[in-house]
C-alpha cells in the first residue's frame, strides 16, 4: 500500500508556508531552491508517460499471407523486415512438423543486407492439416552489447475448418443447471 496523499499535502503545506514568508517573483535563497526542487520532482502522470515500457529490438517484421491455404498446396508468404541498422539476420522455423513444413528448397536462415529498403522475401511452406498453424519467424541484429531480437508467429488458417481449441477435462452439469468444464485436480506424492 502506498501512502503518496500525506506526502504530497506535506510538501503542499511547506511550499504554501514558504510562499507566504517570502515574495517568489524575486525570491533568491532557500524559498526559491524549494520551489525549484518541488518542480523537478515528476508528476506521477509525468513517469507514467516517460516509462520505456518493454525494451524491443528496431526491428519491424510484417507479412501477407498470398492466397488461400490449402493442405498438401504450397503457400506463399511475402514478408518484409525492415530496420535502421542491418544487416539482419531473419530465420524461419517450424515447431510442429505434423501441422506444417518448409517446401522443398526453401531456405530457411537468410541475410538481410539492407534492411531499410523494404524489399519482400519471400517464404514457402505445405500445409499438413486443415485449422490454424504457425510459422515463426526471428530477425537478429548484432551489437556490441549482443543480439537485438525481434520474434513472431505467423498464423495461417488452412482450409475451412475452424480453429479447434483442446478439450481439457470433462463437460459436466453443474447444481444450477449450468453446463461446466470439469479440471479436477490430480494428486502427486
Amino acid at each position: 500500500m502506498i501512502h503518496t496523499k500525506p506526502i504530497i499535502f506535506a510538501a503542499s503545506l511547506m511550499l504554501v508556508a514558504v510562499s507566504a514568508c517570502q515574495d517568489n517573483s524575486s525570491s533568491t535563497g532557500p524559498a526559491r531552491a524549494v520551489t525549484e526542487a518541488a518542480d523537478a520532482v515528476p508528476s506521477v502522470a509525468a513517469t507514467a508517460t516517460a516509462s520505456p515500457g518493454k525494451p524491443t529490438a528496431p526491428i519491424d517484421i510484417s507479412y501477407e499471407i498470398v492466397g488461400n491455404a490449402i493442405v498438401g498446396s504450397p503457400v506463399m508468404i511475402n514478408i518484409v523486415v525492415t530496420s535502421d541498422y542491418g544487416p539482419v539476420n531473419v530465420e524461419y522455423s517450424i515447431v510442429d512438423n505434423s501441422a506444417l513444413m518448409f517446401q522443398s528448397g526453401q531456405v530457411e536462415r537468410r541475410e538481410v543486407l539492407d534492411p531499410s529498403s523494404r524489399s519482400v522475401q519471400q517464404l514457402s511452406v505445405i500445409p499438413q492439416r486443415e485449422g490454424r498453424v504457425y510459422v515463426n519467424v526471428s530477425a537478429e541484429i548484432p551489437t556490441v552489447d549482443g543480439l537485438n531480437i525481434r520474434s513472431m508467429s505467423i498464423p495461417i488458417q488452412v482450409g475451412s475448418a475452424p480453429e479447434q481449441p483442446a478439450d481439457n477435462g470433462e463437460m459436466v452439469e453443474g447444481p444450477g443447471g449450468e453446463v461446466v468444464n470439469s479440471l479436477p485436480a490430480q494428486e502427486s506424492n
